[in-house]
């Protein structure tokens, strides 16, 4: 059956925000794996020379190949070939210096002839009606992409104007995402096996789930209770809950206590909030629910992620 892709079109031509975080080129002096860490952002990491293995059973990833991994999916990757690998699990690089330990930001212009493990990575989001993640939304795995000369030709020059940072930067950037995310779907409008993820954005034009995905975003702070949710959706107060999860394949409550914790790491990173103070204006009254929250969904506690030094994940700097 052929691929309905109307609706990711429309998606894409009206519906699409992104945001750029952050990229760089690294290499890799130690190796080491990561096993089911996982990363608030879209990441997209290309190999540029050496020895790379991703997903659960580690299968090569060749050079000119990419990892695309959609938000809070599950990270596979083992850098360099060796006998031992330095494993880190859900959280990451435990902090900076660790990271340092492992790779090194290099130039983009740099020769890397005598470099053994060279990858250039992009952080970004990809938001429909900047209400929610599009790849999130159709709850898309990790995949390796084949070789693209215009992915690569977007993921360098992404890499380079991070690195030179002329005037004007953040609108090129800006656009270049917007392209790398319609080359990542034109690719997997052609795959039949991701037909199922492609089909979940029917659910998108839904107007009420709409309704309902904006004002839980814009009023986090707010009691959300069901009878407030179900005002927006127009349905009972006693069926919003089924209704939420019959569209979107979530917990109501659930999906609104994740979407509070995302916010928070958040501010946590680019305000001057206290751990105390983020909680409450996410909408967590129990400063100790909301520390112990955070930890479980994001592996560290809150008032660590206060400490970072210039970076917001623990992936790659």
């Amino acid at each position: 059956m052929a691929i309905n892709l109307s609706i990711l079109n429309k998606v894409l031509n009206n519906d699409l925000q992104v945001t750029y975080s952050r990229a760089s080129q690294q290499e890799i002096i130690k190796p080491y794996e990561f096993q089911n860490y996982h990363e608030d952002k879209t990441i997209l990491l290309r190999v540029d020379k050496g020895d790379f293995c991703y997903g659960a059973n580690m299968e090569p990833l060749k050079v000119g190949h990419s990892y695309f991994i959609p938000p809070n999916e599950p990270i596979f990757l083992r850098c360099s070939n060796a006998k031992s690998y330095t494993i880190f699990g859900e959280s990451g690089f435990p902090n900076y210096n660790e990271s340092a330990r492992f790779h090194k930001k290099i130039a983009p212009y740099q020769d890397i002839s005598d470099c053994s493990e060279v990858l250039s990575l992009l952080f970004f989001d990809a938001n429909i009606y900047n209400a929610f993640g599009l790849f999130s939304f159709m709850n898309f795995p990790a995949i390796a992409l084949p070789p693209d000369e215009d992915l690569d030709f977007l993921i360098k020059n992404i890499v380079l104007e991070e690195a030179l940072d002329k005037i004007g930067r953040d609108s090129l950037i800006k656009n270049y995402i917007f392209e790398i995310v319609i080359h990542i779907c034109r690719y997997i409008s052609t795959q039949s096996k991701f037909e199922r993820h492609i089909e979940k954005l029917s659910l998108s034009a839904d107007k009420r789930l709409l309704d309902v995905l904006i004002y839980i975003k814009e009023h986090l702070g707010d009691d959300l209770n069901n009878t407030v949710l179900a005002e927006q959706a127009c349905v009972a107060e006693q069926y919003v809950g089924q209704y939420f999860k019959g569209l979107t394949g979530k917990n109501l409550q659930n999906y609104i206590q994740n979407q509070r914790l995302e916010r928070a790491y958040e501010l946590l990173l680019t305000n001057a909030y206290s751990v105390q103070e983020v909680g409450n204006i996410v909408g967590f009254n129990d400063n100790t629910y909301f520390s112990r929250s955070f930890k479980a969904r994001f592996g560290m506690n809150a008032i660590d992620v206060k400490r970072k030094i210039k970076q917001d994940s623990n992936f790659i700097v």
